[in-house]
């Protein structure tokens, strides 16, 4: 059922743009990427429930690691040549994104301000939402 699910996934998504007249890297980006991170929410939130947020952390730093891994079998069974040769160019905007949240990840592992933001979240959490929500609304009025 996971499987089937996964396959009819971006025919839903390629509806969903033509529907709303969105771009397709913006719906892909955001609305697949994140359908298909559920279950990470789900094993994170557990883990947290439990206090082990060293497995927390290393589930969502794990899935990224595994997502790529994807690329790179991907483009051995693709047959029309190099794969990212054949991404639209908006994407780069989702993997500057991807970089930068993925540094400021590094930059709070290896240094943990004492405060945390209006007695709520840390420094880090607020960088990751805005990099994340400036990324959705480049994506939304530019994407390809």
């Amino acid at each position: 059922m996971v499987i089937g699910s996964g396959m009819w996934l971006p025919f839903v998504g390629e509806d969903i743009a033509a529907l709303y007249n969105w771009h397709a890297s913006f719906v892909g980006t955001l609305f697949i990427a994140g359908a298909t991170s559920l279950p990470e929410l789900a094993v994170t939130l557990a883990a947290m429930r439990l206090g082990a947020l060293d497995m927390a952390i290393a589930n969502l730093l794990g899935s990224n690691l595994f997502n790529l891994v994807i690329l790179a079998v991907d483009d051995v069974f693709y047959p029309h040549g190099p794969l990212l040769a054949h991404v639209a160019g908006s994407h780069v905007v989702s993997v500057m994104s991807a970089l930068m949240m993925t540094g400021a990840v590094i930059v709070g592992l290896l240094y943990r301000p004492p405060g945390r933001v209006f007695r709520t979240v840390g420094w880090i959490s607020v960088v990751l939402l805005s990099v994340y929500v400036l990324n959705a609304y480049v994506l939304f009025r530019f994407g390809g």
